[in-house]
């Protein structure tokens, strides 16, 4: 069934010993978790489909359905197209976020950062400015900033300067001043990858 169930297992518990002690069951949850979802999805695309038409793409791999976002957005924030499509990876639909190191002087801060660059990921990909909670604290994980503890409080302190709201399992909405930290954030990484 998980053909390489036993390798990523071997993966997700080598991290799992990174996490404080008091984490290391909620950090195993989640990564196990998005291994399972991981290997089901393709088990779904493995299985027999209609066949359909790839999706249009520019020159550089960006989808054309997000070009006309990708052009804007680099326009906007006066970064090249180039820089800000090496953030994201293609070649998986949808486009997910390239692993990058995001900013921050402690978790709190980190974990905020993480959720304004989801909300940028799904701006670019939909043209709404949110962000998934579990994206979130998935990608929180990754980046090493998520505290079981203080998660949902760290987020909730963003409310009227950040994000319109914070609910738990909701998406989270970004003010306009949350909108102008995310495309500072996306300027900032993009400035920052290697070309």
């Amino acid at each position: 069934m998980y053909k390489t169930g036993e390798a990523a297992l071997d993966r997700i518990l080598a991290l799992v010993t990174k996490c404080p002690r008091e984490l290391q069951g909620k950090c195993f949850e989640v990564l196990l978790s998005g291994y399972v979802q991981m290997e089901a999805g393709a088990a779904t695309a493995a299985s027999p489909q209609p066949r359909q038409q790839p999706a249009a793409r520019h020159e550089s791999g960006i989808p054309q359905v997000v070009l006309s976002r990708f052009k804007a957005v680099a326009e906007r924030l006066d970064v090249d197209l180039e820089k800000l499509e090496a953030l994201f990876d293609f070649t998986e639909h949808p486009f997910s976020l390239q692993t990058v190191s995001v900013p921050g002087k402690n978790n709190a801060d980190k974990t905020r950062s993480v959720a304004l660059l989801a909300a940028a990921h799904t701006y670019l990909a939909t043209g709404g400015w949110n962000a998934d909670w579990h994206e979130i604290k998935s990608l929180c994980v990754e980046q090493n900033c998520y505290d079981l503890a203080t998660y949902s409080i760290t987020l909730k302190k963003g409310v009227g300067m950040l994000f319109k709201n914070v609910e738990p399992d909701k998406p989270i909405e970004l003010s306009s001043a949350g909108i102008k930290e995310a495309e500072k954030l996306l300027r900032a990484l993009a400035e920052w990858s290697p070309e």
